[in-house]
């Protein structure tokens, strides 16, 4: 696990190798336990290391023999040993015991094809010295980062994180302007959708993408990406077997490790399911970390403290005291961009706590997504029976809006929330059903720049045609949610405390056969991540089989009253507010005073408003 950044073809060698050491330094927290750097005349390579692997040999950039080709790496590949067998038979002679060097052979032997060998997490950049073509690679789900952008002349910058490319875009007179229209999608959407960046001519390598770049130009090439159809033709039963079968091999290869590993556990089925396959591999050595917290509507802690003493496992509980307003400035620092998650707050403490004990943790994030897990879903497979009956949308709209609903996540909120998605597009409905701030008809009237492309259309063109209505929403995820969001969240907030998250779920052969179960063994009656939840039933306590779901939430609305009430007037109701320059004032004020948007999630609007002004300072 490092953070990496690097120049091609600079105009000026010298001076782009000190701002790559600049943005070497902004990446330590990325990898606190070495440093690389290789510069010739057309290329700096540079790395931080965070040292799971092959911890005497294993430093970077990493070479070919002929040391033709040369590598730094951002994550694991998993599947590093069966490569290295290959490529010893191949007649291949490899330097040190990392998984790293296996990229410069591949390259050697496959070209970009290389990246369907591998099995992992990564992002990376290969140069070709005889070739002067430089291949930059990103994993399939977008779990680890990479972002770059074009120098003036025929250069191009990258680097893991933007607080790293940032320095070397400057350093080259291309100080990067914000981009209106990342705002305009954040205040839907709560985060900036990827592939763009909150900054003008910065963009994300793609997920399941590589990039070439060299004498013939920047070429960039999708060479994987989820498919939901066709349906796999199979009974429920072999489904819930075969389903356990890749969850145990996906686990297994993550904990290849030369350094401790644990697993966060929470109540639910995912993090269970994961520590149970865990527990089947380690046996009674592996250490699982669960978060408590006082509220006990939100304390998932003794669920999780009985499911390890089920399984025969350690627990570790961590108790998460948190300063909301201390974590908001550290938000502004190491997110880089606006970044209206909330739950980016615990995440980052409990990485830190969990730190202290391992430096590398397995989750269950991806379960929601490729299992069917979130209550969206259900209200999809509602829709999608209402549809064809015109007359009843209508009705279930006016029954709904009465609804009394105190909480947004309580299944009063669910519903009144779907009663308004009935009437609403495609694109505007996901955007109630997920983040539910902004859409383009309360905008529109308050934005005061240039006008820009409605978000809701953006989203739009990310669901894939043909679909159900179920498996609409979960491209919507696929392409959006997770990559932009939930994958964002986690990296940055593990690497802040220098740990390393790994995520079975996300194995691609986990999430290729979950993804292409029929819906029905998905979404079960009323019954989410169904085939997950009976694959386990005879393996996890009962209450972790039919416990409801539960995100890692956090009490939003007391925050604001409470720890954050003085921060947000300071922040977002005076003259020298910097959201006003992109929002009318006197919309910022009534949002904050509670006097508009009462039936809408306006807790998580005043805070994605906080964040993004606190970002913007933290920006200027």
């Amino acid at each position: 696990m490092c953070g990496i950044a690097g120049v091609c073809m600079p105009r000026d060698v010298e001076a782009a190798a000190s701002h790559v050491a600049e943005a070497l330094q902004d990446l330590k927290h990325r990898g606190p336990d070495g440093r690389g750097m290789f510069v010739e005349s057309a290329l700096i390579l540079g790395m931080r290391r965070l040292a799971v692997i092959d911890l005497v040999t294993g430093g970077q950039p990493v070479f070919s023999e002929d040391r033709n080709v040369v590598a730094v790496l951002n994550g694991e590949i998993y599947n590093y040993l069966e490569l290295r067998d290959g490529l010893r038979q191949r007649g291949h002679t490899l330097a040190t015991r990392s998984d790293t060097e296996v990229l410069v052979h591949l390259w050697e032997d496959e070209g970009a094809a290389l990246c369907a060998k591998l099995r992992g997490m990564f992002a990376f950049a290969i140069w070709d010295r005889k070739a002067r073509t430089l291949l930059l690679a990103r994993d399939r789900f977008g779990k680890k980062p990479l972002y770059f952008s074009r120098l003036p002349g025929r250069g191009l910058a990258f680097a893991s994180e933007l607080k790293g490319l940032v320095p070397i875009l400057r350093g080259a007179g291309t100080a990067p302007r914000v981009r209106e229209q990342a705002i305009y999608d954040y205040l839907s959407l709560g985060v900036v959708p990827q592939p763009d960046t909150v900054y003008d001519g910065v963009h994300a390598v793609r997920h399941g993408h590589w990039l070439t770049f060299g004498d013939g130009g920047l070429r960039e090439v999708p060479y994987w990406q989820p498919e939901l159809e066709p349906k796999a033709s199979l009974s429920y039963r072999d489904a819930q077997e075969q389903l356990r079968e890749k969850l145990s091999e996906a686990v297994r290869l993550r904990l290849r490790s030369d350094v401790p590993v644990g697993v966060f556990l929470s109540g639910g089925v995912d993090s269970s399911a994961v520590a149970f396959e865990a527990a089947r591999h380690l046996g009674g050595t592996l250490r699982t970390f669960t978060v408590s917290v006082a509220d006990e509507d939100l304390n998932e802690g003794p669920v999780a403290r009985r499911t390890a003493e089920a399984l025969g496992i350690e627990n570790v509980v961590l108790p998460l005291h948190v300063a909301p307003l201390d974590e908001l400035l550290t938000i502004a620092r190491h997110f880089d961009q606006p970044f209206g998650d909330p739950s980016a707050i615990p995440s980052l403490a409990v990485s830190r706590l969990a730190r202290q004990y391992v430096t590398v943790v397995l989750n269950g994030d991806g379960g929601d997504e490729v299992c069917g897990g979130y209550r969206r879903y259900l209200a999809a497979k509602v829709l999608g029976c209402v549809s064809p009956v015109p007359a009843l949308g209508p009705a279930m709209r006016i029954a709904l809006s009465r609804v009394a609903a105190t909480k947004r996540r309580s299944a009063a909120g669910l519903l009144r929330r779907f009663g308004r998605g009935l009437s609403l597009s495609a694109g505007q409905r996901y955007l109630v059903w997920t983040a539910d701030l902004l859409l383009e008809e309360d905008k529109a009237p308050i934005w005061r720049g240039a006008p820009q492309r409605p978000t809701e259309a953006w989203v739009e063109d990310q669901f894939a045609p043909g679909l159900s209505a179920v498996d609409a929403q979960v491209a919507g995820d696929l392409r959006i949610n997770l990559p932009s969001d939930l994958l964002v969240k986690m990296d940055i907030a593990t690497m802040a405390a220098s740990l390393e998250g790994r995520s079975p779920f996300l194995d691609h052969e986990v999430a290729e056969f979950a993804l292409r179960l029929p819906v029905s063994y998905r979404v079960r009656g009323h019954r989410l991540k169904a085939v997950l939840r009976d694959a386990y039933r005879d393996r996890l306590p009962r209450e972790v089989v039919e416990g409801r779901k539960r995100g890692f939430e956090v009490p939003l609305a007391a925050w604001l009253a409470g720890d954050l009430r003085d921060v947000v007037f300071d922040a977002l109701v005076t003259p020298g507010c910097r959201v006003s320059e992109f929002l009318d004032a006197g919309f910022v004020r009534a949002i904050v005073d509670g006097t508009a948007m009462q039936e809408r999630n306006r807790p998580g609007l005043v805070y994605a408003l906080l964040v993004l002004e606190l970002w913007l300072r933290e920006a200027a």
